[in-house]
């Protein structure tokens, strides 16, 4: 015969308290790898994102998403509005940014304050100027078209301006370095070329487009 006692309600209370309280006053603890760790501490790494998305996101979308540079240039010149809504991507209240591509010829590089371009003549040719290329050795700090243009990447996805600041230097560093180094500043001149780029529409009479992909024509 068993004479137990259950416990009484107030017991039973007392003891859900006790549970839940040392429930909630627990940590979770995240659990990393050492190289996790180690990633952690040091902080962003700009130039480790960049290099992360750039075949893998990046060049996809200009691929998927760029307009030919004539259409491109036609649809602004007729209604800027519409190509903006249609095809413009920005941060906060800046100037909207394009991606686009196309075959052009290179009238001229030139160098001013390290900022190289190249004069740009786009299909079919007739030997005036349409817009420039920007291939280096410096690609200017304020021109952030590449950053802007894919739409991806967003503010929001960043601690602080600094961060996104960085990405968009990390990604002209990029180009620098594995872009615009297939140009040849004594020889491109007479060249064509064909390729994928960024621009932003401070001023639609000077194009400055920021390459992406450029492949020069035997």
């Amino acid at each position: 015969m068993n004479n137990s006692t259950p416990p009484s309600r107030s017991l039973l209370l007392t003891m859900l308290i006790f549970i839940l309280l040392a429930t909630t006053s627990c940590k979770i603890a995240t659990v990393r790898t050492l190289a996790e760790d180690k990633e952690a501490k040091a902080g962003f790494n700009p130039t480790k994102y960049v290099d992360g998305i750039w075949g893998s996101q990046i060049i996809p979308t200009f691929k998927e998403q760029a307009i030919e540079v004539n259409d491109l240039l036609a649809q602004i010149k007729a209604n800027q509005n519409r190509a903006i809504q249609e095809h413009g991507h920005r941060t906060g209240t800046g100037a909207y940014s394009f991606m686009t591509y196309g075959e052009a010829k290179v009238l001229a590089y030139a160098v001013d304050l390290r900022v190289g371009t190249l004069s740009l003549d786009f299909a079919p040719f007739d030997g005036q100027p349409d817009a420039v290329m920007l291939v280096g050795p410096l690609i200017p700090r304020r021109n952030d078209a590449v950053r802007d243009a894919v739409g991806f990447i967003k503010f929001n996805d960043f601690v602080n301006q600094t961060e996104f600041a960085e990405v968009s230097n990390a990604i002209k560093e990029h180009i620098l370095t594995d872009v615009a180094a297939a140009v040849d500043p004594a020889t491109i001149t007479g060249k064509t070329i064909n390729f994928y780029g960024a621009f932003t529409l401070d001023d639609p009479s000077k194009i400055e487009i920021v390459p992406v992909t450029i492949q020069i024509q035997e």
